[in-house]
């Protein structure tokens, strides 16, 4: 588990600042497990240049929000 958010400072593993920003889309599809129908989100992907440690964080519209609170399962904090 990392110990802060790459969108606003160094790695949160290594602590180093060479962090990257991409986009991650395609012919993926964010379902519920075991479902066959979904959506195609895109992420912005930031990497660490230090230790390779990435974060994906999803970009979300109020639709895909809908979609996600409707179809997938909902985990609890520990």
């Amino acid at each position: 588990m990392t110990n802060g958010d790459m969108r606003n400072g160094p790695c949160g593993v290594c602590g180093a600042d060479e962090v990257y920003q991409g986009e991650f889309t395609g012919q993926v599809g964010l379902r519920p497990v075991g479902v066959t129908l979904g959506k195609r989100p895109v992420f912005d992907v930031y990497l660490c240049g230090a230790c390779g440690h990435a974060q994906w964080h999803l970009k979300l519209t109020p639709g895909l929000r809908s979609y996600i609170e409707r179809r997938l399962d909902r985990r609890p904090p520990r």
